[in-house]
């Protein structure tokens, strides 16, 4: 998984325009982008890079599953943010140190990677924008489940992680929400997987 959410001169450089609302530095996350459109960034990256012969055989970029995405911004924590203790008194102060949300962010998204990042070297998992996941957006099986597999079908896709415009209690690990695959608006953005197969 990458270590940033995908910033706008590597969007451009892969799609050629940045649909983005808060401009004015390539280290700004990528926003206003569908779930539609990050999938042709992962496609357009991937053959870039198969065509320039970095990448290993078999392998591909895509969206994270929604379990991927959630194991990864836990990093190996069972509390409700990835950075760990998060007593309810302090959770501002916490939340300021990690994450960009609508209590700290000044209304707009900001250079990735600004705050700290999780015990796995991940940055903004928590807030600045919110991240599209590969799934379908549907109910989880009853059961525990290691590595729970999505829905297989629907209308809608998951989004994870918060943004700059919501409150800090929906950047928890566990938070997820939906949108129609079409859907933009300026605190959508999303990061990358490189994993072998399809």
């Amino acid at each position: 998984m990458d270590q940033y959410e995908v910033t706008q001169g590597e969007y451009r450089e892969i799609m050629g325009a940045n649909p983005s609302s808060f401009t004015g530095n390539n280290q700004l996350p990528v926003e206003n982008v569908s779930w539609t459109q990050a999938v042709d960034y992962c496609a357009r990256l991937t053959t870039r890079e198969q065509n320039a012969g970095r990448l290993p055989a078999g392998y591909t970029y895509r969206l994270p599953t929604e379990a991927e995405w959630e194991y990864a911004c836990r990093a190996g924590t069972t509390t409700r943010f990835g950075f760990g203790d998060d007593a309810e008194n302090d959770l501002f102060n916490l939340l300021r140190g990690f994450a960009w949300f609508n209590l700290n962010s000044g209304g707009r998204t900001h250079l990735v990677g600004e705050k700290a990042p999780n015990r796995w070297g991940l940055f903004d998992m928590h807030g600045n924008v919110w991240e599209w996941c590969g799934d379908w957006y549907g109910a989880y099986q009853g059961a525990s489940l290691s590595d729970p597999k999505g829905a297989d079908t629907g209308s809608f896709r998951v989004i994870r992680g918060g943004s700059w415009d919501y409150y800090g209690r929906d950047c928890r690990s566990a938070y997820r929400d939906s949108l129609m695959p079409d859907y933009r608006y300026d605190d959508y953005g999303f990061r990358v997987v490189l994993a072998p197969g399809q």
